[in-house]
């Protein structure tokens, strides 16, 4: 049979990563790294194997699946290995297991060791320089890597587009502002009443959605033949959808008609709220932040109760997280090459559903409380925008 030979476990934590320093310390000892160096043959699991020939088209096609996994496996705030669940006590570490390897090039236990002996030399030499590390960054490759210079710049340039969109336009005659939204201001100014129950409601559901799976998982399970597990994930599933059939028609009641400047002001704060939240986020799990960016904010930006409102509806129910957490179970299993039928998809869904609310439990992964008291409320009054007529 084969000897042991080193393998690094993927690097991401609960949606972070340890050290550039401390990471490439330890690839290098492994054979590779972004400095080089010679060893146990390394492997990451969240990165294929590396090229040589850089500037041709295939390399950069490569990179930019490998890109792919790394954004996809951080941004899903599950810890990689044991070392995750020390990364978001800012203790640096990462996991290094052995494998079983059937390779041509055979390293024994000898190697092994050496290899942990120089892994508690370099951090011996490390502990000078962690503080002048890189802590965010992406790898597309074991030899490369983006920094936060690099692709920060970016989303905020996504981020850009929700204040672009939510600035007024030019002021007009008399002291009075001119259009937003590409709608032109009435005069009169509504109450502020009409814009608290969509507040109220959305926020509210996204409350229920985050505590009463748990809650009620007993009740669940005394009156429905399922267990607890599936009794969880299919009453955050029924929660989720009945929010699509929540009453949009609060401010009817309320004023008799839905107002222009009710709804724009609606989507103000729906666009400065989701602008708020994706800049938060991305400091803490840039990733997550950028999958969200890039469905939510473009359909965020367009959505309004004229214009074509199917298309609308069928634009924003494309990115609500729910959606957007099963495309990238496609996407995933496309990069790592191991297609799935729909029916396995849809049991990948239930079983990351299941497993985001067991992370947050058991790790204090962030992933489904964000998403369940932020950006799906967010959504919601985007929604509510779209039906405001």
């Amino acid at each position: 049979g084969g000897t042991i030979q080193g393998i690094v476990s993927s690097g991401e934590g609960v949606g972070n990563v340890p050290s550039l320093a401390f990471t490439d310390g330890l690839l290098s000892l492994l054979g590779g790294g972004l400095h080089g160096g010679h060893g146990a043959g390394p492997d990451v699991s969240a990165l294929q194997l590396q090229r040589t020939d850089w500037d041709t088209l295939p390399a950069y096609v490569h990179s930019l699946q490998t890109l792919l996994l790394t954004v996809l496996k951080q941004g899903s705030g599950r810890p990689q290995g044991d070392h995750g669940l020390f990364l978001r006590y800012h203790i640096e570490a990462i996991t290094v297991r052995g494998i079983n390897s059937f390779r041509q090039y055979k390293y024994d236990m000898g190697t092994v060791g050496k290899t942990l002996e120089g892994m508690f030399r370099k951090l011996n030499n490390l502990l000078e320089r962690l503080h002048q590390s890189y802590f965010f960054y992406l790898l597309p490759s074991l030899a490369r890597f983006v920094s936060i210079g690099v692709y920060m710049p970016a989303f905020g340039f996504l981020i850009l587009i929700l204040v672009l969109k939510i600035s007024p336009g030019p002021p007009l005659q008399g002291g009075a502002r001119g259009d937003i939204f590409g709608v032109p201001l009435p005069p009169s100014r509504p109450g502020l009443l009409t814009l608290v129950p969509p507040l109220l409601i959305c926020h509210a559901t996204g409350l229920t959605l985050y505590f009463l799976p748990v809650l009620g998982q007993h009740v669940a399970t005394q009156h429905f033949p399922v267990s607890e597990s599936e009794a969880v994930v299919l009453t955050v599933i029924a929660i989720y959808v009945a929010g699509l059939a929540m009453p949009h028609n609060t401010h009817r009641v309320l004023t008799g008609s839905g107002s222009e400047r009710g709804w724009m002001t609606l989507k103000l704060l729906s666009l400065l709220y989701l602008a708020m939240q994706l800049g938060c986020i991305a400091l803490v799990n840039f990733s997550l932040g950028f999958l969200l960016a890039v469905t939510m904010v473009p359909v965020a930006a367009i959505v309004q109760p004229k214009g074509p409102k199917y298309l609308y509806a069928v634009l924003l129910v494309l990115v609500t997280p729910a959606v957007t957490l099963l495309l990238s179970i496609v996407l995933y299993q496309e990069l790592i090459e191991y297609p799935v039928s729909a029916l396995e998809c849809w049991q990948l869904f239930l079983q990351a559903v299941s497993e985001g609310l067991l992370d947050h439990y058991l790790y204090g992964s962030i992933v489904f409380p964000f998403i369940a008291l932020f950006v799906y409320p967010c959504w919601l009054l985007l929604w509510n925008v779209l039906f405001w007529k």
